[in-house]
């Protein structure tokens, strides 16, 4: 009877400490509870330090306007370590920390694939002090970044890198899908919507061979979970008005990358969600698309009634780069770059949101201007 007794607590305790792990590694983290770890690692000394050996260019980024909302956003670059695009990654580090000097961002955006090739499997991973922590290290970086899953970020635990953000003092990552609200000047609001392009791919599979790494895809990645995101979606784009509605997502909804042309024809769910996500979009008012995966530089746009979706492409943070489709073949794009690795700088007022195109150095390559009052895309 003893050891029956033994046995039954033994058994409630594992099913307990299953119950806790799980509930600890699905938590929807609270923005408070970011903020005390936060504060909390910056207590112990924090992570960043200045680059003693950055040597920057003289900086060409046009100066920002007086209290314009400034990010930088990053895509396709957790790849230090890897024969695929390592010394970029390192590149592309070093020219937004010479941007980051130069116009001080308020945040940093990722566009998801954070972590080649397979994710990370806990929050313990030493990939986030490898291939972010002691990449992104200088001074000027040492903001909070919002982070976006890819799909290679789904061959790993994706709920570790929403754990992470209690272990760094810069991480912010509540959950797989997250808003951000930036107040702007003259009292109006630029929202940030960072959504899982995997998850919301989930509805839309119907066999067990019509999605991208389908066999290595779990829950989070389901058509449970993607019921419950695109519920959250038609939720948090119809309860406000914001002045600059944005969107970040890793996969491109317009693309002129050739591999983009196969894409839909070999995983037909990813085809189907793609159309689905782009009807939405135009449909909620977004200003904004800006993505990664096609490891390209890219901006495409699209008329809607009374405005303009324009979608950027910037898959281009360190993993090697993706060839285009001949320049007749484009339709809504309006620009496309595939010669240099970078990321893109964005500057918000009420009026503009202009988004900066820069190289490996820190060089703007490419600007495009979206004004509040166009109706009109510049083809």
């Amino acid at each position: 009877q003893r050891r029956r007794l033994a046995m039954g607590s033994f058994f409630v305790g594992v099913c307990m400490l299953m119950m806790l792990t799980t509930q600890s590694t699905d938590a929807r983290i609270t923005r408070e509870d970011i903020r005390r770890a936060h504060l909390a690692v910056r207590e112990r000394g924090g992570t960043s330090s200045p680059v003693a050996d950055l040597r920057c260019e003289a900086d060409s980024l046009p100066t920002a306007p007086e209290g314009a909302v400034k990010f930088f956003a990053l895509g396709d670059w957790g790849v230090r370590g890897l024969d695929v695009g390592s010394e970029a990654q390192l590149d592309v580090a070093r020219g937004i920390s010479c941007a980051a000097r130069a116009i001080r961002p308020r945040f940093i955006v990722t566009l998801g694939d954070n972590f080649y090739p397979k994710g990370v499997t806990s929050e313990n991973d030493r990939q986030f002090s490898f291939k972010f922590e002691e990449v992104y290290r200088d001074d000027a970086l040492h903001v909070p970044w919002f982070p976006s899953l890819g799909d290679h970020d789904h061959l790993g635990d994706v709920n570790a890198q929403s754990m992470y953000s209690l272990k760094s003092d810069r991480w912010s990552m509540p959950r797989a899908w997250y808003v951000e609200v930036i107040p702007l000047t003259n009292g109006g609001k630029l929202q940030l919507i960072f959504v899982d392009w995997v998850a919301l791919e989930g509805r839309f599979s119907v066999s067990s061979n019509d999605r991208r790494f389908q066999k290595h895809l779990g829950e989070a990645a389901g058509k449970d979970t993607s019921e419950e995101h695109w519920e959250w979606l038609r939720r948090v784009t119809s309860s406000s008005n914001p002045t600059w509605r944005v969107v970040i997502g890793h996969r491109p909804l317009i693309s002129v990358s050739a591999r983009s042309a196969k894409d839909d024809e070999r995983y037909p769910a990813e085809g189907r969600a793609r159309s689905a996500i782009r009807e939405f979009i135009e449909g909620a008012d977004v200003d904004l698309w800006i993505n990664g995966h096609d490891h390209t530089a890219q901006v495409a746009c699209s008329e809607r009634g009374g405005g303009t979706t324009h979608f950027v492409t910037s898959g281009i943070g360190g993993y090697d780069l993706h060839a285009l489709r001949p320049r007749e073949e484009w339709e809504e794009t309006l620009y496309a770059e595939n010669g240099y690795h970078g990321s893109t700088a964005h500057i918000a007022t009420d009026d503009t949101l202009t988004t900066h195109f820069m190289d490996e150095r820190g060089r703007v390559r490419h600007s495009v201007d979206i004004r509040k009052d166009s109706s009109r895309c510049n083809y």
